[in-house]
């Protein structure tokens, strides 16, 4: 049924196909108004309806409770007596892309007015031969552990003074160069809520203190690599992948780090809206994945169809996965090597 109300939903063309319809009726007179193919109308609006209904908008079902974003319904539960809609359940879940895409909008409009930080120059004698590649993968900052229980003791303040002395290490060894990639194949932090649990399992994690003290844990370890990446390197290229521990907070550092460090055109943020991330090196394709999503074994196939260009133009290819936290066999497929 085609009322008023889908106009909510509609795109700015579906919006006047809509009130062309109520004038007239019919999809022909549509068609006839809007100099349009009368299929392609029906197409237009058959999408529409069902958009609507994901959000819970279809009157013709009794179904007009709404969901507000980032939410989509999950499916609606009606009680009738005498033919009549005597009461409604309805159930919805959270929106994945919805979701993503609020925490991107609202990172970028909480700190649209914050002073840029100010990096040192860049070196001047460097190489451009080599492209230098830091992989950080699964530091779980956030994560407990007693010595007691499992041999180590693991905690924020562990964590972080680890991680930045082997950075440190690391950089002080390479050479000055022209290009450098540091790569986080994911779960960089722990958890990425005030419950400390996975948001797609709901697994109860063992967490060290309170979630805003990790992300400041966080935010800081993540400028010092950064910062001291531009130390070496005229142009740093940051991927930030999604993990099955901290999807959400790796949404928003990637737009935090554009954001601070965009202004200085020397780092260089990856889009990581998809899951499997390409990066191109001459005659050198790697893919980096944090692999919860996919197995090895189906990785090659990512590749060749998802980057097919790329991998056809290049020589080497590798993909480079974390999340792995047990003992794996690497298989060398041909041309491809899983690492």
């Amino acid at each position: 049924m085609i009322d008023e109300g889908l106009k909510q939903f509609a795109t700015d063309k579906q919006a006047i196909y809509v009130d062309s319809y109520l004038k007239h009726g019919t999809y022909t007179g549509v068609a006839k108004e809007c100099d349009v193919v009368e299929s392609s109308v029906r197409r237009s609006l058959a999408g529409l309806m069902k958009r609507a209904a994901i959000q819970g908008y279809s009157p013709q079902h009794d179904m007009t409770r709404v969901a507000p974003e980032p939410f989509i319904v999950r499916g609606v539960s009606t009680l009738y007596k005498d033919n009549k809609p005597v009461v409604q359940w309805v159930k919805t879940r959270l929106d994945d892309a919805a979701y993503q895409s609020s925490i991107k909008e609202a990172v970028a409009a909480f700190i649209e007015e914050m002073p840029r930080i100010e990096v040192e120059s860049a070196p001047l004698d460097y190489q451009g031969d080599i492209i230098p590649w830091i992989q950080i993968g699964d530091a779980h900052l956030g994560m407990l552990a007693h010595a007691s229980e499992i041999g180590e003791n693991f905690d924020l303040k562990i964590a972080e003074q680890e991680i930045c002395a082997a950075i440190s290490i690391l950089i002080d060894e390479l050479p000055n160069c022209e290009r450098l990639v540091l790569n986080d194949l994911g779960d960089f932090t722990h958890y990425e809520n005030f419950t400390g649990t996975t948001e797609a399992s709901g697994h109860a994690l063992d967490l060290d203190t309170r979630f805003p003290k990790m992300i400041i844990v966080y935010s800081r370890v993540m400028r010092f690599i950064v910062e001291k990446a531009l130390t070496k390197a005229k142009h740093v290229d940051v991927i930030v992948n999604q993990g099955n521990h901290s999807r959400t907070n790796d949404i928003w550092m990637a737009e935090l780090l554009r954001v601070a460090y965009g202004h200085t055109n020397r780092v260089h943020v990856l889009n990581n809206d998809s899951v499997f991330i390409a990066y191109r090196m001459g005659n050198t394709l790697v893919m980096t994945h944090h692999s919860d999503k996919c197995k090895p074994s189906r990785l090659a196939d990512v590749m060749t169809t998802d980057f097919r260009k790329d991998y056809g133009e290049t020589e080497f290819h590798y993909v480079d996965i974390g999340h792995v936290h047990h003992g794996m066999v690497m298989k060398e497929h041909p041309s491809i090597f899983i690492e």
